[in-house]
């Protein structure tokens, strides 16, 4: 695969006359802003891009190509604004490429290393930035009526391309041929009108890597949208330099990287429960710590040493943002699991076989690891009291319906009288109670390994509960056959070492209760919403 270093040296000779505008030139063109120009020489509107960049080409290949192409490097530059200011975190660049006839494009900046840019990008979750004003004001300078415009930025700069489009007047978005957003976030639908969206949306492109995360926050549903390929790995992708081509064109598939959906998925879920003032509260107590220690620069700010940590949380409590913050581990771990089980919405989709099952075990266990020395006893006793009493009733019941005839009943009397006559003899005899007890506790121990194995066989996902059936079957089969075999010394460890199997055992099996019942849930919502929209 191509980078886009490649795609301008062999295009280099090649005018937009040649060979019209395309997608990697509008990404070629996005990359560009971020470099320095010289404000001096780009207000002469005859200056060429090779002589406003201040950057030395020498140890940058990107910019050098660029530079030595006729393409690129002898395209006219105009209208260069640079903003950048503390007090009211805006970091704002725009610039116009004069590409050919009466066609500009007009390139606003990302978010560049400052701590002032990476601030602004969190402020657009709660307020509208002096960056999106900026991106109106600079868009009714520029655009004029003979002329056409092509926007476009990325990051933050695809987000002004969109903002700065939707809210100029209707003559000048007349004048707007097409619109690129270049894995730039949307409009945060707590402060934007996003119905103006509509205004534009059959002019957008929106391009986003694979690994796409930037570009997800408050996405909008537009027509043309490009997943391309970076030779870069996660997060990083992000950056518009990695991007690849093939054979002139962005390299594209089909679907996102499912690990960065997924990141996605808990992002809007968090979104969506916390608040704009909560959002802000917590923003400004997060970089109130890097200003205070002097950061100026994104990777100034998260070098953090000790103190740095604890100022950070300092400021993030007395902000009041703990509880912000605390949803997203939440969000990580139980989606919208907790949110449905604080409303009930939960209770009628929990197996209650399942739940109690899952308590059962757990108690169980936690008895077995505090009282090791006489779990054993106490279990087998009671187990085996149980089944007696239970027998006695039983038989009892079944003598009286019969009037008392033993004769005929004479085998469930038998059936009795060994049991009873088998528990009298362990209470008495130790040897017995290890005997029988290590045969009626493996025996137990099997038929559990034997349901779960039976679970995950059966299972056609291999989901939470198939591995965990995997692993209880595994497990439980070896303390099975283990207390069936072991000699009698060895029962208190084993009692500590199964205890703590059916305390983990039964904690995940609760859990395991709500997660399905919140998939069963999401699923009947789902399909509710699928047969509405069916109607309509």
């Amino acid at each position: 695969m191509s980078s886009l270093t490649d795609y301008v040296n062999w295009y280099a000779d090649l005018s937009f006359y040649d060979m019209p505008f395309n997608d990697v030139d509008n990404v070629v063109l996005c990359t560009l802003t971020y470099y320095d120009f010289d404000p001096k020489v780009i207000s002469d509107r005859s200056a060429s891009l090779r002589r406003c960049v201040i950057n030395s080409a020498d140890n940058d290949p990107f910019l050098k190509a660029v530079a030595e192409s006729r393409r690129f490097g002898s395209l006219l530059v105009s209208d260069y604004v640079e903003v950048f200011s503390r007090d009211t975190s805006t970091q704002f660049a725009a610039l116009t490429f004069h590409l050919y006839d009466d066609v500009y494009f007009v390139s606003f900046r990302g978010t560049d290393n400052s701590l002032v840019g990476w601030k602004e990008d969190f402020v657009m979750s709660y307020k509208k930035t002096e960056g999106q004003i900026k991106s109106v004001e600079y868009l009714n300078d520029v655009i004029r009526d003979d002329r056409k415009y092509i926007l476009a930025g990325h990051s933050k700069g695809g987000n002004l391309a969109l903002y700065g489009a939707c809210h100029i007047s209707d003559e000048k978005l007349s004048r707007v041929i097409h619109i690129y957003n270049n894995d730039g976030p949307g409009l945060c639908p707590e402060v934007s009108d996003v119905s103006l969206i509509e205004r534009i949306r059959d002019l957008v492109t929106v391009i986003h890597p694979r690994y796409c995360i930037f570009g997800k926050f408050f996405a909008h549903d537009f027509k043309d949208v490009k997943i391309v390929t970076s030779s870069a790995k996660g997060i990083y992708e992000h950056d518009s330099i990695s991007w690849e081509v093939e054979y002139g064109k962005l390299h594209t598939v089909d679907q996102f990287d499912p690990n960065s959906e997924w990141i996605n998925d808990i992002a809007d879920k968090w979104l969506q429960d916390v608040s704009p003032e909560a959002r802000e509260k917590l923003v400004k107590g997060v970089f109130a710590t890097a200003e205070a220690r002097g950061a100026e620069t994104y990777t100034e700010a998260i070098q953090l040493d000790v103190d740095g940590v604890e100022d950070l949380i300092v400021n993030v409590v007395e902000s009041d943002s703990l509880k912000t913050v605390a949803k997203i581990p939440e969000k990580v771990l139980f989606g919208d699991m907790i949110a449905r089980l604080r409303t009930g919405k939960l209770a009628k989709f929990i197996d209650a076989n399942q739940l109690i099952e899952g308590i059962v075990f757990t108690v169980i266990g936690l008895l077995m690891t505090i009282f090791t020395d006489n779990a054993f006893r106490f279990i087998i006793i009671v187990l085996l009291g149980a089944v007696v009493a239970f027998q006695l009733v039983y038989t009892t019941k079944k003598l009286h319906e019969d009037h008392w005839n033993f004769v005929r009943e004479k085998t469930r009397v038998y059936i009795f009288l060994v049991v009873a006559t088998l528990f009298a003899v362990i209470l008495v005899k130790n040897e017995a109670l290890f005997i029988v007890g290590s045969g009626l506790c493996g025996g137990w121990l099997l038929v559990i390994a034997y349901r779960s194995f039976l679970a995950f066989k059966q299972s056609k996902v291999r989901d939470f509960a198939f591995w965990k059936n995997v692993i209880k079957s595994i497990l439980y089969a070896g303390c099975g056959i283990f207390i069936i075999l072991a000699p009698s010394d060895t029962a208190q460890w084993f009692m500590l070492v199964l205890g703590g199997l059916m305390v983990i055992d039964g904690i995940s099996a609760i859990i395991y209760s709500f997660i399905d019942a919140n998939e069963k849930y999401s699923r009947k919502y789902h399909n509710l919403k699928d047969k509405v929209k069916h109607k309509k």
